[in-house]
This record gives structure tokens, sequence and C-alpha cells, in this order.
């Protein structure tokens, strides 16, 4: 009878973590996480920059800029499409993707539509500043991948 008594009170124990766990995720699932702006790494050769913008619409460019004055020199990639926040994941879609045929800087009417993946799909988070975005995906295997995650600057 004991033994029964202690099974009872884990079940019931282990039935209320799960059924807060699964309310905790249902807050996070309502779409609270805000990554609104510019997002920017900024490397070697150029920056790699996310818009997010309203109405769940973003663009990602590749460009070059001026080291004095930072404005913009040329473009070398661009991708612009939709994309939605689900508890921790990033979905981009309906993508449209654009490259520079001189696969260098130029203008952005230099640059021209290209093949390329439709949908992306990235593990996100923010840090409790929200000033750093990190977006984590997954490398197939025997695939030469960019380190994840990749931490994104709010500008």
């Amino acid at each position: 009878m004991k033994t029964k008594l202690t099974l009872i009170k884990i079940f019931s124990l282990l039935t209320a973590i799960l059924a807060f766990t699964f309310s905790a995720c249902e807050k996070d699932a309502s779409g609270t996480i805000n990554i609104t702006g510019k997002w920017a790494i900024l490397q070697f050769q150029g920056i790699q920059q996310y818009e997010f913008k309203n109405g769940n619409q973003f663009q990602y460019d590749i460009i070059a800029t001026d080291s004095v004055t930072k404005k913009i020199i040329g473009y070398r990639f661009r991708s612009t499409g939709k994309y939605s926040i689900k508890n921790d994941s990033l979905i981009m879609f309906d993508q449209v993707n654009y490259s520079n045929s001189k696969n260098s800087y130029g203008p952005v009417t230099e640059l021209t539509p290209v093949d390329g993946p439709k949908t992306a799909a990235y593990g996100l988070s923010l840090n409790g500043p929200k000033n750093k975005l990190s977006l984590y995906f997954t490398c197939p295997f025997n695939a030469s991948c960019v380190a994840s995650p990749m931490v994104f600057d709010k500008q």
C-alpha cells in the first residue's frame, strides 16, 4: 500500500511538472519574440545583414560599406521573403534570391535572380538585453557549413 501511495505521489508530481512545462511553451508560441529591425554581422570583406520588417517580411543582404562613412559601396547577394516565429524556431519562406553575376560587390541594380533555397529554418534566441540574435542551424552530414550559431548585433 505504501509503494502504491508513493507511485501516485510521483505520478502526480510529474503530471504537474509537465502541465507547467507545456503551459510555458504556449506562451512562447504566441509570438512574444520580437526580432523586428536590422541585425548584422561585420566581417572582413563585408556585412551580412537581416532586416525583419513589420508584416513578417524580411530582407537579407551581403554588402560592402565604406569604413569611414559607413555608406554602402555595393551589394553581393540579397534574399527577400516572409518569416514566421514559433517557439524558438525562425522559418523563412517564399524566398527570392539575387546575386551579383560578377561574384563581386556592385550596385543593387546589378543583382539578378538566381536559383536558391525557397525555405530556411533556424533555431533562434535573443540574449538578455535583446541586442544579439543567435541563429542556429543543423549542418547535414559531410557538408561544409558555417559554424553555428551565427550571432547578429542589433543595428
